[in-house]
């Protein structure tokens, strides 16, 4: 596959149809991607700084933050054009090459496809999701908390272009 083809397989469709484009590519290409050790590492390495990550917003009460703006009416940025315009098919396939279980959970049209009653389904999430601090966690947020959420989340998905990058190496070299 040439880089254009697989930028385009990656940013084209909404959720639902990038899922079924991650899942053929998992079908064919995934065994041989989990075998590259640098792949296989950089996941583990991600997994970690995931759990970095969640530790610092579950001290900062972030979950109930996002909860009490999610339930008001028109509340939450886990919408559906959030889910189809920010998820891409490298960044799927690298949760399923991680195990997780990716399914489309919401089908109203109003919340993001992946989002479950317990939050986000995604291990690696996309980089809007990961990013944005509405105004209430900015003003409820210590600025030594924000700061070190930042470093944490910079880092995150840092790791995750990284990992991207390797994946569309590979992905090239596999269909010479």
């Amino acid at each position: 596959m040439e880089y254009h083809e697989i930028i385009s397989l990656a940013y084209c469709g909404n959720g639902p149809e990038k899922l079924a484009k991650t899942e053929l590519l998992f079908r064919q290409y995934g065994k041989r991607l989990l075998n590259q050790d640098e792949i296989a590492e950089s996941i583990a390495a991600l997994r970690e700084a995931v759990t970095n990550l969640d530790l610092h917003m579950a001290a900062m009460d972030m979950g109930k933050n996002c909860s009490v703006c999610a339930a008001m009416p028109d509340g939450g940025c886990c919408s559906a054009y959030m889910g189809h315009e920010n998820n891409d098919v490298l960044q799927l396939l690298m949760n399923l090459l991680a195990g997780v279980d990716i399914r489309v959970v919401q089908t109203d049209g109003v919340e993001c496809c992946f989002l479950a009653k317990s939050g986000c389904i995604l291990l690696f999430k996309p980089i809007f999701c990961l990013n944005y601090l509405c105004e209430r966690i900015q003003k409820e947020s210590a600025n030594a908390d924000l700061k070190l959420l930042e470093e944490k989340t910079g880092y995150l998905l840092g790791q995750q272009v990284l990992i991207e990058q390797k994946i569309i190496s590979c992905l090239q070299l596999y269909s010479i």
